[in-house]
């Protein structure tokens, strides 16, 4: 059975026109064609996809696991794989999953967020739980559709969790948003947990914001940072030209910061961007503002 670009894309998280890219630099994924001539996917392509994904959000890059074949694949996932550490969720959470009980799922999660209060879910049990899940969708333990449950859940419950804490005066003012071709949301909502209980008050583009909508939003909201975050999908080649683009967009006095597997260990950062490792770095980062002068 072949699928469309548009749902290959959906359930692994790779952007059509990375697809397309690594078709032409790598020779994978290899497309046949559909009545209408569009790009349709056989299975294999899509688990070796999956696969892929999965070592892409471990640090690698493209380049290195693109062409290696699905054997190589598993064997390289197999090596990179840590230990599941104690206390991050016990293997609980998957088992959730894999009773398909929504309601049991969602109970799961709230119980997690009230014994150990917003900031200790983002930033010590969360982190655990994405490679969780992450780690048995890539092992095909669990369907795509109960990742995807899963991922929508977290973003929901974060959702409400960080209205709750809203400090519509907070300080400084963050934008955050995601570049064309990143999909991912929930690394983005995790900063914006983090930065609010900081004290900032975040304003969410949500994803995929053209450059000038980025700069021309900096601008309305007079925001003091802009917030980027990058997943291991994006070809890295591309990541620092359009920081240097847009840092060249905004105003000198606009912090121009980025986070996320994607800009883990680039080579080259461009002058005047801040680089995050981790959501730590961050939060540390916002305690560095001086109070606010009306």
């Amino acid at each position: 059975m072949s699928v469309p670009i548009s749902v290959v894309s959906e359930e692994t998280g790779i952007a059509k026109e990375v697809l397309r890219k690594w078709e032409d630099r790598y020779g994978f994924p290899v497309p046949g064609r559909d009545a209408a001539d569009k790009r349709v996917y056989s299975g294999a392509q899509v688990a070796r996809l999956k696969l892929i994904k999965a070592l892409l959000d471990a640090g690698m890059r493209p380049g290195a696991v693109v062409p290696l074949d699905e054997a190589q694949l598993q064997a390289l996932l197999a090596m990179n794989r840590p230990p599941v550490q104690a206390g991050a969720g016990d293997g609980r959470l998957v088992e959730v999953l894999r009773a398909k009980e929504p309601n049991r799922l969602r109970e799961h999660l709230h119980a997690e967020l009230a014994r150990l209060g917003l900031e200790g879910f983002v930033l010590d049990l969360l982190p655990g739980l994405n490679k969780q899940v992450g780690d048995a969708w890539a092992e095909g333990s669990i369907a795509v559709h109960e990742e995807h449950l899963y991922t929508e859940m977290v973003q929901a419950l974060l959702r409400e969790a960080v209205q709750a804490v809203y400090a519509p005066l907070g300080w400084p003012r963050v934008l955050l948003t995601t570049v064309p071709g990143e999909l991912h949301m929930l690394g983005n909502l995790m900063v914006e947990a983090v930065l609010t209980l900081a004290g900032a008050r975040c304003i969410s583009l949500g994803t995929q914001s053209p450059l000038q909508d980025i700069v021309a939003a900096a601008e309305a909201y007079q925001t003091q940072v802009v917030g980027l975050s990058f997943s291991a999908a994006l070809p890295r080649k591309t990541i620092a030209p359009i920081l240097r683009e847009l840092r060249q967009r905004l105003p000198g006095e606009v912090q121009l910061w980025a986070g996320g597997a994607g800009v883990a260990g680039l080579e080259k950062v461009p002058r005047g961007v801040r680089i995050f490792q981790g959501l730590h770095e961050a939060r540390a980062a916002i305690r560095e503002f001086k109070p606010r002068r009306d």
